[in-house]
């Protein structure tokens, strides 16, 4: 009788334990559980991942060939006038760089680049001219939509022309006037300023001006639906090139550039851009 009790006990003891083992984990738990090791995942990461935004700070991306304008990254300080930044350039025309007028593509258009005459601060050389503005692929990102001809490097590397704003120079002007590659560039496009780099160049024959990249183009106009082969037509765009002025955390090796470092050096140096009189 003794053995029957003992094992009728040990069997309802099994039974309670394989009930306890077999019941679902409540969902509250499982998340918690969840979280921790997501968050444990992404603390073990965080140093690379803070390190790689810090180097190529590229937040701004048309990935989807969609119309956001998160450019803001790039774009000028509020404290910048920029209407009276324009008014002051669209007034220079004393002193056209010689053979510097290009045509932009569209009909008899041309584009011609005028030097400014500016303070120190500026670092060298400036210029500054009116044009269109049609869509560089060239790139890594140079198969973009309507880009037949796209090549698979940049002038300069091999940068993405979705996550850089860019800008474009014919290759006869950077050699003739020894632009620096990737120099500073500030485009008023639709009553905003935004900063690019000069990335790429154009020795097409003829050569033509009035180009930016994908990013720099879709910033611009977003409304547009701008890509490969549809550019904004009209020469009211207007480029300001500081031709010895590069900033910093741009690499051949990559694709992206520090865009925090491109903002920071275009804000100083238009905080202080003036024209000698």
């Amino acid at each position: 009788m003794l053995a029957f009790i003992l094992a009728s006990r040990f069997l309802f003891f099994l039974a309670v334990v394989s009930v306890v083992i077999a019941a679902p984990i409540p969902r509250n738990l499982r998340n918690s559980h969840l979280m921790m090791n997501r968050d444990d995942s992404d603390s073990s990461s965080g140093s690379d991942s803070d390190s790689s935004s810090s180097s190529n700070t590229d937040n701004t991306s048309f990935d989807n060939d969609s119309t956001s304008t998160s450019g803001a990254s790039f774009v000028a300080d509020s404290s910048i006038d920029v209407a009276a930044v324009l008014q002051l350039v669209k007034s220079v025309t004393s002193n056209p760089v010689s053979g510097a007028n290009y045509g932009t593509g569209h009909d008899d258009n041309k584009a011609q680049i005028y030097e400014l005459d500016v303070d120190s601060s500026a670092g060298g050389s400036v210029y500054a001219f009116q044009a269109d503005m049609d869509v560089d692929c060239d790139g890594t990102d140079y198969q973009c939509q309507g880009n037949d001809d796209g090549q698979s490097e940049t002038s300069y590397g091999a940068l993405s022309a979705k996550r850089v704003p860019f800008y474009v120079l014919p290759q006869s002007f950077v050699d003739q006037q020894n632009i620096e590659g990737n120099s500073l560039g500030a485009i008023i496009c639709n009553n905003k300023m935004f900063y690019a780099i000069m990335g790429d160049t154009n020795g097409d024959s003829p050569e033509v001006i009035g180009e930016a990249s994908w990013l720099m183009a879709r910033t611009c106009f977003p409304a547009d639906d701008l890509n490969g082969a549809k550019g904004h037509d009209q020469s009211d765009v207007t480029y300001i090139v500081f031709g010895s002025l590069v900033p910093g955390g741009i690499s051949e090796d990559t694709s992206t550039i520090d865009v925090a470092s491109l903002k920071a050096l275009g804000d100083k140096t238009m905080k202080a851009f003036k024209l000698n009189s």
